[in-house]
């Protein structure tokens, strides 16, 4: 596989952030906590209310500080766990052949959010979003739900998510000329994730999968290489946010 577009740095970049401000207050909450006892002790040799006033808010002053630790880390709980699923995703693309192109956090005009993958090759033009949930999911068609301990809760539809970005890039190739279907897909990452699909509108995998999809698929018609690098050349320029690799 030929890597032309990485992911950006966007998410990775709130996380290191995020990672230093728990080291931050975290270690400065550690310390006052550490501190309490001791001093809190000291102190009372000689005063004992002192002593616990001093003991309270060393012990108060660190905690809070710890939390807003803790606080920073959970805020990206959910950019970590996006950025774990889309390694993962294009971890096993890396081992199709080179004939294969791949272009990582494509933000295209006029699509609502990023495309984790467009992937490009002889078995044709995918686009995968990557999820990495956890728990039980329920699949109607395009109705989605989290499927709770007595009842189902409605979600965002997946499959319509990626509907949407199949047909946003699909628009634009045709415009530009090109004759070809873009294939929408789903990838849940987590091993945890249990699906239950009812006729649902797309083709939705499970990782550890992706690769044999890719390469059981039977287009239309073969896209060589030539017009691969085409294509990808084309949604490259469109990227809102560009990282050739070309290699």
């Amino acid at each position: 596989m030929r890597l032309i577009k990485p992911a950006s740095n966007f998410a990775l970049g709130k996380i290191q952030t995020a990672d230093r401000k728990l080291r931050f207050w975290g270690l400065r909450g550690g310390l006052l906590l550490a501190l309490a006892a001791p001093s809190g002790l000291g102190i009372g040799l000689v005063d004992s209310g002192t002593g616990f006033a001093v003991g309270t808010v060393l012990a108060g002053s660190g905690f809070v500080l710890v939390m807003i630790g803790v606080g920073y880390w959970l805020d990206v709980g959910n950019i970590r766990k996006g950025l774990e699923g889309e390694q993962s995703v294009a971890s096993e693309l890396s081992y199709l052949g080179d004939e294969f192109l791949l272009l990582n956090d494509v933000m295209l005009p006029g699509a609502r959010g990023n495309i984790d993958h467009v992937l490009v090759g002889p078995t044709g033009i995918f686009v995968f979003e990557t999820k990495n949930y956890s728990g039980k999911y329920v699949c109607y068609g395009d109705r989605w739900f989290l499927q709770g301990r007595r009842q189902k809760y409605d979600v965002k539809s997946v499959s319509v998510q990626a509907k949407n970005n199949a047909d946003t890039l699909g628009g634009l190739l045709h415009t530009s000329g090109f004759t070809v279907f873009v294939n929408p897909v789903i990838v849940f990452t987590h091993p945890a994730v249990q699906l239950w699909l009812h006729h649902p509108t797309v083709p939705v995998l499970k990782g550890g999968t992706v690769r044999n999809f890719v390469l059981s698929q039977n287009p239309g018609f073969q896209i060589t290489p030539v017009y691969a690098e085409k294509i990808a050349t084309k949604v490259l320029a469109n990227d809102r946010a560009r990282f050739p690799v070309f290699a």
